[in-house]
């Protein structure tokens, strides 16, 4: 590939790889977000780990079946070779020029071709992704709202404690101020700074 092609050559489908992915991508993630909101209007609960995954499947089956042509013609691209001409065949110049040709020459059911084994490679990978990312991201929000839960309990306790050893003027402490407890320390040390 260097040899024919040069640094280049490594680099021959990048313009419709990304012109492919990144739409993909950005549609499964827009389409598995409407998914969610439609769940839980019909639900009122947030959907369960199975029921993220089965979203997940559905958005990228949506979104592969969608944005199959791009990709029928990135693979075109990317697997044009130097042997194609050399065989008579003439080469694509870029994504326009492939899109009309294979229009012309084979039809549109030319784009659909590779639907099937695409959806059976990629619907389950996305499936699982989905699933995954969900419960990652739950179980990290919950951790968070624990380690959160945890540090305003402390807090409360230290506080009922400064309360129960005399300290003056203290008002009562709100859960998730920590401003509340250094007023509370400050007012101690003035205390009794004072007494001596």
């Amino acid at each position: 590939l260097a040899e024919k092609g040069g640094i280049r050559g490594f680099y021959s489908g990048w313009w419709p790889g990304l012109a492919g992915k990144i739409p993909s991508y950005a549609l499964t993630w827009t389409i598995f977000q409407q998914l969610k909101r439609a769940h839980r209007k019909v639900t009122d609960r947030p959907p369960l780990d199975l029921e993220n995954s089965i979203m997940g499947a559905l958005a990228s089956a949506t979104s592969v079946s969608i944005m199959i042509p791009m990709d029928t013609i990135k693979t075109r691209l990317v697997t044009q070779s130097s042997m194609s001409a050399a065989a008579g065949i003439v080469p694509y110049t870029g994504i326009v020029d492939c899109a009309t040709r294979i229009i012309r020459e084979e039809g549109i059911g030319a784009f659909y071709r590779g639907l099937p084994p695409r959806l059976v490679s990629v619907v389950p990978m996305i499936a699982i992704q989905f699933g995954v990312y969900e419960f990652m991201r739950n179980f990290m929000q919950q951790r968070s709202l624990d380690q959160r839960r945890q540090q305003m309990l402390k807090q409360k306790i230290e506080m009922e404690a400064m309360m129960g050893s005399g300290v003056d003027n203290v008002e009562p402490f709100p859960a998730n101020s920590q401003q509340a407890l250094q007023n509370a320390f400050y007012d101690r040390k003035e205390s009794k700074r004072r007494r001596k």
